[in-house]
């Protein structure tokens, strides 16, 4: 902002500047699947088995083999291999038991929506009641206030009142009148026995007496006397012989309330000394809802307000073990208080039904995928208990159009890749699961592990291996996104499905599928491949750490111009976008995720005229055009050796 500067000196402003861009996490992973408990289709973050456990429950040992449930001991290997964070998304076909409310309209329709925590028919058992209350009730004696006292004179913009005692009366921004006339002013300033009013009077006036003025149709602001506990958001009836209506409170300031627009729907008497001169009371409408489930103690919430801006209001405050709350899809159309819950005693939820682990299917994967979409800190996407195309091919399409997460996918259980009637099957995952741009890796065999519910203890389970290939992704990306998750030991395993031999993994990797094994003289097995799913003819995708790379730039850049979006399009702004991206760039090829011995042969930024025309600018955009020179794996290492004997060299490799 430009100041105007008046008087000779030294003025310093202090100019915000612009932070250097953080990269973003690469390796917090979504875990998709089959669970024992916990909530359904709703990302729930984790941060160590034992959490996993008390939200979602154990392992799922009677139907795991049948259906292949394989999530809890994914979750365990992820942890177990250096996995720090995780979301969990759980499948399945349980509905929770729900019970509408109805609303105080006739006819009646549906104020809100009461649904079990926990899905299927446990939720049956829980039981909603609901009562009338009130914060401000008729015993709270709140009025409109009333006020009169005997004036000297009144003319122009002043009123004289005879007592000094009498100005405590009024305050300002009453309305009030001269009994006897129709003047109607509203009170400016209270000055000792002076009232100063915010317009002029029509006539002079001599002796007589002055009060706060009927309400009239149309008024939207008076003061309440006794009415502690109103607030904006507030539901009130205001209510003097016959005459009532509702409203809706939109602001409060000392005791003065304020209605929006039209004000009042009736008139009111406020004159004291009149025969049909009713008090004008005012009381608020809440609700109170008890939530039961036994054995556990009732859980209570009172005075609650269906409107937002209400501190009891039901969305802030209700904070339930049992239920959640929601608007139905067709809220209701009453008007205030009628669009409130209608009383009703302890009545069950209904219709919970349970989980049924055969026909969790593609939809149910895809409601999980669309789950994860709000996320901007999921990196790595497993569904551990699938292994069928359509589920696989939906994570992958997934990641591609996020372009901010990666795939770990796991071959089937059952290939063979040693020529056997089932190696076509093998190829055939392979090509089903392929991603144009490399943004997944699929990963075979599976892994034999110690049996987490073996009673003996000697028991051996083989489970998928994308947990904790995923737990091995975040240990390596401790020291940075540019290293291959491979050569690692696999944590937790003792064996493998499938053992594979050198030529048979040429194979394989070649088709970009990452084989585990174990190498002589080694009791662990390795991850011993780091390639994606890209096409061979997709040469610039073929390895998971060009991919992530990428990712992590292409996120880190998008979250770190963020302060850029909406100033100026001009050069000073190109000037200060390339710094900022030149420092960011620049660090991350000092960290050795880019190739080349100075950074000119890493990366380059272009933010100039030649990518930003006149008509561009006009269209409210300026584009940035970065080139990386990502390092690629040593995949390969040969070695050449030479018998050197007194100047004659043989050399074989």
């Amino acid at each position: 902002m430009t100041v105007l500067n008046t008087t000779p000196g030294v003025f310093v402003t202090e100019t915000a500047a612009t932070g250097p861009i953080t990269g973003v996490g690469t390796s917090t992973t979504a875990f998709i699947g089959a669970a024992l408990d916990g909530p359904l289709l709703t990302p729930t973050l984790v941060t160590n088995w034992t959490q996993f456990k008390g939200i979602f429950g154990d392992y799922l040992v009677t139907q795991r083999d049948q259906y292949q449930l394989y999530l809890a001991y994914a979750v365990k290997g992820f942890f177990d291999n250096g996995g720090t964070t995780a979301y969990i998304v759980r499948v399945g076909t349980a509905q929770a038991a729900s019970l509408p409310l109805a609303d105080q309209g006739s006819p009646q329709g549906t104020a809100l929506t009461v649904s079990a925590l926990e899905p299927g028919a446990a939720g049956d058992a829980v039981k909603v009641a609901v009562t009338e209350s009130q914060i401000v009730g008729i015993a709270h004696g709140a009025v409109v206030t009333r006020a009169s006292a005997p004036t000297a004179s009144a003319s122009g913009d002043t009123v004289i009142l005879q007592n000094f005692s009498d100005a405590a009366s009024f305050v300002p921004g009453d309305t009030v009148t001269l009994e006897g006339t129709t003047e109607r002013a509203v009170i400016a300033q209270v000055d000792g026995t002076t009232l100063l009013l915010a317009t002029n009077l029509a006539a002079a006036h001599g002796a007589g007496t002055v009060r706060i003025a009927d309400l009239a149709a149309g008024q939207a602001q008076f003061r309440v006397s006794g009415g502690a506990g109103l607030e904006p958001g507030s539901v009130i009836q205001l209510e003097s012989g016959s005459t009532s209506e509702y409203q809706v409170i939109a602001a409060v300031g000392g005791d003065f309330v304020t209605l929006p627009p039209p004000g009042l729907a009736h008139g009111y008497s406020l004159d004291a000394t009149g025969t049909a001169a009713a008090a004008v009371t005012v009381a608020s409408f809440e609700f109170s809802l008890t939530v039961t489930s036994s054995p556990q103690l009732p859980e209570n919430w009172t005075n609650l307000s269906m409107d937002p801006r209400h501190s009891r209001y039901w969305g802030s405050v209700v904070r339930s073990s049992f239920v959640s709350l929601a608007l139905p899809a067709a809220p209701s159309v009453q008007k205030p208080p009628l669009n409130q819950p209608a009383a009703l005693a302890a009545t069950q939820l209904t219709n919970g039904t349970a989980d049924d682990v055969s026909k969790i299917g593609l939809p149910q994967y895809q409601s999980a995928l669309d789950a994860l979409v709000p996320l901007q800190d999921v990196q790595l996407v497993c569904a551990p208990d699938r292994t069928d195309q359509a589920v696989q091919q939906a994570v992958v399409a997934h990641c591609e159009n996020m372009r901010d997460r990666f795939a770990i996918l796991q071959a089937g259980r059952c290939r063979k890749p040693n020529g056997s009637a089932d190696t076509g099957l093998l190829t055939q995952q392979r090509a089903g699961c392929e991603s144009d741009r490399g943004y997944a890796a699929l990963y075979y065999p599976w892994l034999q592990i110690t049996d987490p519910s073996s009673l003996t203890g000697a028991g051996m389970l083989v489970i998928p291996p994308c947990g904790h290939i995923a737990g091995i992704y975040a240990r390596s990306d401790a020291t940075g996104v540019q290293n291959s998750p491979a050569n690692q030991s696999i944590v937790g395993a003792v064996g493998l499905d499938v053992n594979v031999d050198g030529t048979t993994q040429g194979l394989l990797n070649v088709a970009g599928i990452n084989v585990a094994r174990i190498f002589p003289g080694q009791a662990l097995p390795l991850v011993w491949g780091a390639r994606t799913t890209a096409p061979t003819t997709q040469t610039a995708w073929t390895y998971i750490s060009v991919r992530r790379t990428f990712i992590y730039v292409e996120s880190s850049l998008r979250l770190g111009l963020q302060p850029f979006v909406f100033q100026p399009n001009d050069t000073g702004l190109w000037k200060r976008m390339y710094r900022t991206i030149d420092d960011f760039l620049n660090r991350v090829w000092r960290s050795g995720a880019l190739f080349g011995s100075k950074a000119a042969e890493a990366y380059y930024i272009q933010i100039d005229d030649e990518n930003n025309p006149a008509a561009t600018r006009a269209l409210g955009q300026v584009n940035v055009t970065i080139g990386m020179a990502p390092v690629d794996p040593a995949e390969f290492v040969d070695v050449s050796i030479g018998l050197w004997a007194g100047g004659s060299t043989v050399t074989e490799q």
